[in-house]
């Protein structure tokens, strides 16, 4: 048995495959050559060379079906990094269908984390932006730079949405074809799945998420009693600070979150400049447990979309603390 295991969960929007997926996410662990501001000097983390298993929690099917993209001629970054334009938005990020709220609670909370995403801090948009080539795969779309302002309006809108359906559990009917699923039970059990599988790989694991997967992974270490024991927890550009998806995460009914009692560790890292988490991107909220809080570390990335995950692991804090949590000798 090894001793660390990791569990990764994605974020919002759709994706590709899950293989295809994870290929994107290692790259931007494996790389050693990033751009600025973490270039120069920042080697990067091969799981496989360092004899880490690790195992991906995939749920974007869930939403946009199991229409992936099969052609990737260009899906890593580059100079000239594709930009998804309002016109290809649905076919790259998916179509969701729209929530039909049932009660003041549910719209308040759409109306809200939408509002609180759209007015928090961004970068300005680079000169030229418009003359850069528009994406026409989902895995241009995980890993894109540069967004339009009405492009990032529709993805913080999605990012809304997806979030009602989970955390309200509702029933989710798959366009492509039809498929019904309780949309917060169905994403517990996958990523409880894989908490078990972790579990009989290593003594510990670590969990690493983005966006949306976030919200998934404190709702199971906190309120599923079948969850496996978490070393360390990471959240990367979270929107578990937003009051309304706390309100909703809250254990047993009550008013306030907390630093989950069987988790030893919680490191979220966060840009301030993303719009998913930049309406409160730091955890403090969450009542410490038995001297046990968050630790939120700011690491600015780059771009004029700052949600992109490859850019958060590209960052020199958080690979420093990943090697930490795994046991790993790290510059």
């Amino acid at each position: 048995m090894k001793k660390y295991a990791v569990v990764f969960v994605h974020g919002l929007a759709k994706k590709p495959s899950p293989a295809k997926l994870e290929e994107i996410w290692r790259w931007g662990l494996d790389r050693s050559d990033p751009p600025p501001p973490f270039a120069g000097n920042n080697p990067g983390i091969d799981l496989d060379v360092r004899g880490v298993p690790a195992r991906f929690t995939y749920y974007a099917d869930v939403f946009y079906g199991e229409d992936y993209e099969t052609e990737f001629d260009s899906f890593y970054e580059s100079e000239s990094d594709a930009v998804v334009q309002e016109q290809n938005f649905d076919e790259v990020a998916g179509e969701l269908v729209t929530p039909e709220p049932s009660n003041a609670e549910e719209v308040k909370f759409l109306e809200e984390v939408e509002r609180k995403m759209q007015q928090a801090p961004s970068p300005d948009e680079p000169p030229g932006l418009e003359a850069l080539p528009a994406a026409h795969e989902p895995a241009q779309f995980e890993i894109a730079s540069w967004l339009p302002s009405p492009v990032k309006q529709a993805v913080i809108k999605k990012a809304a949405m997806e979030a009602y359906y989970y955390l309200f559990d509702k029933d989710y009917v798959r366009p492509a074809d039809g498929a019904r699923f309780k949309v917060r039970k169905e994403l517990r059990d996958r990523l409880i799945r894989d908490l078990k599988a972790a579990r009989q790989e290593a003594e510990k694991v670590v969990l690493v998420t983005h966006s949306m997967g976030t919200m998934i992974a404190y709702d199971v270490i906190r309120n599923c009693q079948e969850c496996p024991n978490v070393d360390v927890l990471f959240t990367l550009g979270s929107p578990l600070g937003i009051t309304e998806v706390q309100e909703q995460l809250s254990a047993g009914g009550g008013k306030h979150v907390d630093f989950p009692p069987a988790l030893r560790r919680w490191i979220n890292i966060y840009d301030p400049l993303d719009p998913i988490c930049g309406a409160d991107p730091r955890m403090d909220d969450y009542a410490p447990f038995e001297g046990r809080s968050v630790e939120d570390v700011r690491e600015s990335n780059w771009g004029s979309w700052r949600h992109t995950v490859t850019h958060y692991f590209a960052g020199r804090l958080f690979r420093k603390l990943l090697a930490q949590a795994l046991g790993l000798q790290h510059p």
